[in-house]
């Protein structure tokens, strides 16, 4: 046999069979392999497309939902017989499908077409109500996103100040990060929100001097009011627009963590056919004593959808000073929120992984990244091993003395690099020179830790190459060098496509090999239009997409 090649069964001549040639073939093993070439090697670049793409020898050919053969193109022809349809890449990159491992796609697809706070004022937010209640239909409640409470005076956050622009109709905004909400009166009373209603453990009920409810609900008080917030929505059709989305982004599959809505819609979906996407969905905290009655497991489920791990909160975010730190903040507002306790949730994670459920635990604070450790481990000496691994999230801040810790507990480490660019100047405001140790990727890495890379969309911006240029360059496109916050901590490109394109499938347990282009491996691909080993990593973000295909099937563009 053939170096390179996979017998092939008589069945398999009647699978599609895709054939890529004439660009760059581009997975982490190729680029950690891969040098630059010389000036002289380089000449092709300025011919002619055709010219540009002769330079390149290696091609894959796919059949049915995998990887059959990588190698030359003269013999790949050979191989894929008669209707094969070949895919000239002209000079273009052909890569493994992206995993977003941190994403919210309802969540995320449904701020695209929401209205957003502008203007962090009162007349901003008037032009907001404006245009929102314009577009609520029915009974909708009037809702608004972008909302950055740390920008707003105490005596403005109260009822009144939005009471006085909409009195008669139920509203809420959602803040930028999540992680709070603020209603009007009318929202509050048909919540049955007021000033005696106690703070639900790990979130609490703002009030003013008086005692009585401002309508702000903090970290976990937000359940207070979500369940009554009504909107004219199908969420099934939503779930099929926001994956249309990702495919145009170069995303194939996604770690989920919305919390209503998702489970329902994604089996909705799934129920017409195979879904075109590899969606692997969480479990809620408050639905951890479901999912032990249901006697649900992490990784049950198919090829295209299944169960992954129970999300806990081990405090707040940044934004709002709610991250829980092991020292008080620099401007003096506290330690942040301990969202759920280091023994209880030592406990929670030890009952998941005795049902046979993994865990993610967010944790933001460097004393949060502890008592998430710490707890993960708690759970394995009470039990053994978690079923899939488990993983910290987002991990902003942390000790050095913890990172080693990830990969002795096999604990994942999935981090959004576009918040480090978001988030530098708050963190250094807030954190001083802690931030020395915050957005730790490669400390990350040579302490052992294995990397997942995601978005947080609709927390912040979404797409696979703003994640690769931000964990490489450390600031936004188009700024200088020394605007890099702690260059120190850059990757290179090898290990932000492992992060992106590998750990994610290892951590979701699919039993089809993917993230690599190798024989028997997974047809999950992307072909964008330039070769994305010859781009400065600042001009990642013009590479454009071409196609995308999940399982052998061409999905980019094509209606769900």
């Amino acid at each position: 046999m053939k170096s390179g090649a996979k017998p092939r069964s008589a069945g398999k001549e009647r699978e599609t069979a895709w054939l890529f040639h004439g660009g760059r073939i581009l997975d982490a093993p190729r680029a950690a392999a891969w040098r630059a070439p010389t000036q002289r090697a380089k000449s092709p670049r300025a011919g002619s497309v055709r010219a540009r793409a002769s330079s390149y020898q290696e091609a894959v050919l796919v059949r049915g939902e995998r990887i059959e053969s990588v190698g030359p193109l003269d013999r790949l022809r050979r191989e894929a017989g008669r209707g094969a349809r070949l895919v000239d890449l002209r000079g273009g990159t052909l890569t493994p499908g992206f995993v977003d491992s941190h994403i919210h796609l309802l969540t995320w697809i449904r701020a695209v077409s929401d209205v957003w706070l502008a203007k962090q004022s009162p007349e901003g937010l008037e032009d907001a109500i404006r245009t929102a209640r314009g577009l609520a239909r029915g009974e909708d409640w009037v809702t608004i996103r972008g909302w950055v409470p740390r920008e707003w005076s105490r005596d403005l956050k109260s009822r009144a100040t939005l009471d006085r622009l909409i009195p008669e109709r139920p509203l809420v905004l959602y803040a930028v990060d999540g992680h709070s909400v603020w209603g009007n009166s009318a929202a509050l009373r048909i919540a049955g929100i007021h000033g005696r209603t106690p703070d639900p453990s790990g979130g609490a009920v703002d009030r003013d001097a008086a005692g009585e409810a401002t309508g702000v609900l903090i970290e976990a008080a937000r359940s207070l009011i979500g369940p009554f917030v009504r909107r004219h929505r199908d969420p099934a059709e939503e779930l099929a627009g926001a994956i249309r989305k990702a495919h145009s982004l170069g995303i194939t599959g996604a770690h989920d963590f919305d919390p209503t809505e998702i489970r329902s819609a994604a089996q909705r979906l799934a129920a017409r056919g195979p879904l075109p996407f590899r969606l692997l969905l969480s479990v809620p905290a408050s639905q951890l004593d479901s999912a032990e009655a249901l006697e649900l497991r992490s990784g049950w489920g198919d090829e295209r959808l299944r169960l992954g791990a129970v999300k806990f909160f081990a405090d707040g975010t940044l934004g709002s000073g709610t991250a829980l730190l092991e020292s008080e903040y620099e401007d003096g507002t506290g330690t942040g929120v301990e969202v759920i306790s280091r023994p209880e949730l030592t406990d929670r994670c030890a009952r998941a992984r005795k049902a046979g459920l993994t865990v993610a635990i967010h944790a933001i604070g460097d004393r949060a990244v502890r008592n998430a450790l710490d707890a993960i481990e708690g759970a394995i000496q009470s039990g053994g091993p978690f079923p899939l691994p488990p993983r910290i999230e987002h991990i902003q801040l942390a000790r050095e003395e913890d990172f080693p810790r990830f990969k002795a507990l096999g604990v994942h480490a999935s981090v959004q690099p576009i918040h480090q660019v978001t988030d530098r100047v708050v963190a250094k405001r807030k954190w001083g020179a802690r931030t020395a140790r915050s957005y730790a990727y490669r400390s990350l890495l040579r302490a052992g830790a294995r990397l997942l890379f995601g978005s947080d969309a609709p927390f912040d911006r979404p797409g696979p190459l703003l994640g690769l240029q931000a964990a490489m360059l450390r600031r936004e496109h188009g700024e200088g060098p020394g605007d890099a916050f702690h260059p120190e901590q850059r990757l290179g490109l090898a290990q932000t496509l492992r992060a992106h394109l590998e750990e994610p499938n290892v951590v979701a347990g699919w039993r089809t090999p993917l993230g690599r282009l190798r024989v028997g491996w997974g047809a999950d691909l992307v072909q964008f239009d330039q070769d994305l080993l010859q781009m400065e990593p600042d001009r990642l973000g013009r590479a454009k997409i071409r196609g995308v295909w999940v399982a052998g099937s061409k999905v980019h563009g094509k209606s769900l």
